[in-house]
């Protein structure tokens, strides 16, 4: 079965970025970012590729941007300029029995959310002063398949799964 995953953390107003980077730095929610990551082919918009700024080991690392001169500058990056392309990527992605991962930004997931059949979220409690925001999922659409609570410093966490229905 083909898997598309959406990751993303958010705070307690949907908020996933602040001045163009994460609104916080939790080292337990990028391991489990890697986990959930590592091995799949990743999409993400030219915003959250600016933030990260390096293909990240072993994912196949996918750009969508309307830039039509941007350029990466790192040969491994594939880039795509159109929804249709980057539609195309992916259901070749899938048909090599590849996972796809969506890692951001907002309009990226906001646009990819009807192929999505997992979701991967962490809840951050609190209000970060985020500038980006996640659009609120209907998740009427999904079952919870996983929950889990921590505690990272001062950060309160919930790990959470959701499956397609």
């Amino acid at each position: 079965m083909a898997t598309v995953k959406m990751v993303w953390a958010e705070d307690d107003r949907h908020a996933i970025g602040k001045d163009g980077d994460l609104p916080w730095s939790i080292p337990s929610d990028l391991k489990h970012f890697k986990k959930e990551t590592v091995g799949s082919t990743m999409v993400m918009g030219r915003a959250t590729w600016a933030a990260i700024g390096r293909p990240l080991p072993k994912r196949k690392t996918v750009v969508l941007t309307r830039q039509v001169d941007f350029d990466p500058g790192f040969e491994e990056v594939a880039v795509v300029h159109s929804l249709a392309d980057l539609q195309a990527l992916i259901d070749d992605e899938i048909s090599q029995g590849h996972v796809v991962t969506v890692a951001g930004g907002a309009q990226v997931f906001t646009a990819l959310m009807p192929m999505a059949t997992d979701l991967i979220v962490t809840k951050v409690a609190g209000d970060f002063d985020g500038d980006t925001f996640v659009d609120p999922v209907d998740l009427t659409q999904f079952t919870l398949t996983a929950q889990q609570e921590a505690v990272d410093g001062d950060y309160q966490l919930t790990f959470l799964t959701y499956k397609r229905k």
